[in-house]
């Protein structure tokens, strides 16, 4: 038998291929790869402006909403969700735009196939972040922010660190943990959830929050906002 080795491409071997994708409702969506280009984060993140094609009409439109720098792009990630939660699946992929948590948390350096510095698996910490962009305190799938909100973040691996330290602006929000707060010193919007409603749902989650109380009961992430 005689075989041959099939090509192996990359991404922007691929600019202008079409291809199909389940659409969640039982059927196909077309997406075509319009241009690829590096993260600005992370070079080795390669960016894919997608545009997916309307049933109806024909018309080709953008696939993902554009981000804090006017982005419309995403990336493929390994792993599937359950609900709204990520899990592991080699065998399984999806598509990440950079405007959403899915996409935000990897370039914030939260890769779930990825180690921390100290080469812990970063998993749970994609899986927090989650969680924190979201502001999904419960971990129930409810989101309590607003598109454009600025949040500083750190962690206990170092991936990211305060900018906002000594700035009186910003205020300590939250510990976070991989399926939702861990302690809440402030919600980031008390118009969408004041710190009351919260604490009246899940009581567990007060009490003295800083970063040190968040550490003592198991939090990964850690978040400062600005006083409203």
């Amino acid at each position: 038998m005689v075989t041959t080795a099939a090509a192996r491409l990359a991404s922007p071997d691929l600019v202008g291929a079409v291809f199909e994708i389940d659409d969640g409702k039982g059927g196909l969506t077309q997406v075509r790869i319009d241009a690829v280009t590096p993260a600005k984060e992370n070079a080795a993140i390669l960016l894919h402006t997608l545009s997916s094609r309307d049933p109806k009409s024909g018309e080709w439109l953008s696939m993902c909403d554009p981000d804090a720098f006017g982005r419309r792009a995403g990336f493929p990630l390994r792993g599937r969700w359950d609900g709204y939660r990520f899990v592991e699946d080699p065998n399984t992929w999806f598509l990440a735009c950079t405007a959403g948590s899915q996409g935000k948390c990897v370039l914030w350096g939260y890769d779930p196939w990825g180690q921390t510095p100290d080469g812990r698996p970063l998993a749970d910490y994609y899986r927090t972040c989650q969680q924190t962009v979201r502001a999904d305190y419960l971990g129930d799938g409810a989101p309590h922010t607003k598109n454009g909100t600025e949040i500083d973040v750190a962690d206990i691996a170092g991936v990211q660190r305060h900018d906002t330290v000594g700035d009186p602006d910003y205020i300590f929000e939250a510990g976070w943990g991989p399926t939702g707060a861990v302690c809440v010193a402030a919600t980031r919007w008390s118009d969408l959830l004041t710190e009351e409603a919260l604490l009246k749902a899940s009581p567990n989650l007060g009490g003295t929050c800083d970063e040190a109380a968040a550490r003592a009961r198991g939090a990964l992430i850690f978040t400062r906002v600005k006083r409203r």
